[in-house]
C-alpha cells in the first residue's frame, strides 16, 4: 500500500474489518459525518492524512458496542400501588 493515498474502497474495507462507521469515525477524528462519506467515495491524499485516518480506522472502539449496552441482570418492574 502506497504511504501517500488511501483509496475509498481500502477505507470502506478498512472500516467493515475494523467495525467502525460513520457516526463513530466522525466522533472521534472530530470532522463531519459528510466529509466521513466524501472519503469513503474518493479516498484521501498526503501522509498525514492517511496516517491520521489509518490510525483512526484500526485503533480500538471507544464508542461502546451493542453487546456493551445489554444489562446483566433483567430489569425489574416497578409495581404500581394505588394511595
Amino acid at each position: 500500500m502506497d504511504k501517500t493515498t488511501l483509496t475509498g474502497p481500502q477505507v470502506k474495507r478498512l472500516m467493515r474489518v475494523n467495525g467502525k462507521t460513520i457516526r463513530g469515525l466522525s466522533a472521534s477524528m472530530n470532522i463531519t459525518q459528510k466529509r466521513v462519506r466524501y472519503v469513503r467515495e474518493h479516498g484521501v491524499r498526503g501522509e498525514c492524512f492517511v496516517r491520521d485516518w489509518l490510525e483512526a480506522l484500526t485503533s480500538p472502539s471507544t464508542q461502546p458496542t451493542a453487546t456493551a449496552a445489554i444489562p446483566d441482570e433483567p430489569r425489574q418492574r416497578l409495581a404500581i400501588t394505588a394511595l
